[in-house]
């Protein structure tokens, strides 16, 4: 369970890793500010990509090998980006990196075969919650080393806690098991991987995440942009077809239609939104010059600091979405979840002229993120057999990054329409807009948990498959 719990704040640390250290990459590559924000937008999208590949994969046999050959991936990404003397080097690195991104569905799944039926899910709860954790935690973290010393330490310190995982997984972690070994119950040949159905998969994510974190540089309206949603729309379309009939599908399409699962997925597109989305714009409106009439003026660690909070507001979240699903069900916490991510972002619309006011709001985004994706896995798990944990989970992973994408570029669109001709900042009343679209999309989420209440889910989101002993069942 520590290993596993470990596992997930490094994965998710490791996604955050670039984003304080990008005012320092334009100094030191000297490249543009655009440019340097590859270094976390192709970590998301390689996350996103092999997110549904290494789900499936993991939900084999080779399920401990995929895990360590992921975050082996990892440590090279860490060690070619703090080795880097060249901005393409260090992108290559943070691509590698991404690969992480792809494997908390693959501890969700290891947390639900090994430990007992009760205590798997509220691990699996406890993991998701880890990845607005790790966060929290990953922004003072780069931002202390950054300031100190060269920022390749932060690669390197990355390189000693990937390698640390990897140890505590091979020692641990055991082999999957048989209820994960076989393509369906009663039949003894191993699960065919399949290949089309992780290619279009993979090319329809990275063309839509390639859309959206362009789009602000682009035009929202510009050939390219619109020709990457329209390939990414195609290839989605193309990837349904291929999965409806193949015999060994990537995502088995069946263990998505429950209405849960669903409105996971669905809440997890509207959580993504609100957190990214709310992180990059308090990380901006830190770093504000006290010449702009607004903002803090403050540097990498003051930033990584106003973002600390998170991680103690999951911390809350973990101990109060357990007291919220025994009392009232998993329909609730996600409700909860999605009020708080709301109200934290709506807050920040009318009040952030003082430090504290944006650290409280911070602490509030926490709770809420926590809560909410406390939820999520928790109503997927509920509802699909063991050998389809990794795979399921990892489309709601998809759609976290995809709301995340979403969330960022529109945010950072607004801030853009907000900045006068020839200026370098934006408007304050830019930030009051752009928190306030985070605060109404994040409603969306919370309108999601109420639709699961009046639909009748059990108070205790457990379905049958769960009830009839977790293993390969049939779900709803």
């Amino acid at each position: 369970m520590g290993t596993l719990v470990y596992t997930g704040l490094v994965v998710s640390l490791i996604g955050t890793l670039g984003t304080p250290l990008i005012p320092l990459i334009v100094h030191e590559h000297h490249v543009s500010f655009v440019a340097a924000q590859w270094i976390l937008t192709v970590t998301l999208l390689v996350g996103a990509v092999a997110g549904p590949t290494l789900g499936r994969l993991g939900d084999g046999p080779r399920r401990k090998g995929v895990l360590m050959g992921g975050l082996g991936s990892v440590l090279a990404g860490a060690v070619v980006a703090a080795t880097a003397w060249n901005f393409p080097q260090l992108v290559v690195g943070r691509a590698l990196m991404g690969f992480g991104l792809g494997l908390m569905p693959l501890t969700f799944a290891t947390a639900r075969e090994f430990l007992p039926k009760a205590s798997g899910v509220r691990v699996v709860a406890v993991l998701s919650v880890s990845v607005a954790s790790g966060t929290g935690l990953g922004y003072p973290l780069t931002g202390a080393i950054a300031d100190r010393v060269d920022y390749r330490y932060a690669f390197w310190f990355a390189a000693l806690l990937t390698a640390a995982a990897i140890t505590l997984i091979a020692v641990a972690v055991p082999r999957a098991g048989a209820a994960t070994r076989l393509s369906a119950p009663g039949d003894e040949r191993p699960r065919p991987f399949d290949v089309p159905g992780a290619a279009l998969i993979g090319l329809a994510l990275g063309a839509v995440l390639l859309g959206f974190s362009q789009a602000p540089r682009w035009g929202w309206g510009s050939a390219p942009v619109l020709g990457l949603f329209a390939g990414g729309v195609v290839l989605a379309a193309g990837w349904l077809a291929v999965e409806r009939t193949s015999r060994a599908p990537l995502v088995d399409l069946r263990y998505l239609r429950p209405l849960p699962v669903m409105v996971s997925n669905g809440a997890a597109v509207f959580m993504g939104f609100g957190m990214f989305g709310a992180v990059s714009l308090v990380i901006r409106l830190v770093e504000t010059p006290l010449s702009a009439g607004y903002g803090f003026g403050g540097g990498v660690l003051l930033a990584g600091l106003m973002i600390m909070p998170v991680s103690v507001g999951t911390l809350i979240a973990t101990r109060a979405a357990r007291v919220v699903e025994r009392r009232f069900g998993t329909a609730a916490v996600l409700v909860l979840g999605g009020l708080v991510v709301a109200a934290a972002s709506l807050g920040l619309a009318g009040w952030r002229g003082h430090l504290a006011e944006v650290a409280v709001a911070t602490g509030l985004l926490g709770v809420g993120i926590g809560t909410a994706f406390a939820a999520m896995p928790t109503l997927i798990i509920t509802h699909v057999p063991l050998a389809e944990t990794g795979s399921a989970t990892s489309v709601n992973q998809a759609m976290r990054v995809v709301g995340g994408s979403m969330g960022s570029a529109l945010a950072a669109s607004l801030l853009a329409g907000f900045t006068p001709a020839g200026a370098l900042l934006p408007r304050d009343a830019g930030y009051t807009a752009a928190f306030l679209m985070l605060g109404l999309v994040s409603l969306l989420g919370a309108l999601l948990g109420l639709v699961l209440r009046a639909g009748g889910l059990q108070r205790s989101g457990v379905a049958p498959v769960l009830a009839a002993g977790g293993g390969a069942g049939t779900a709803p």
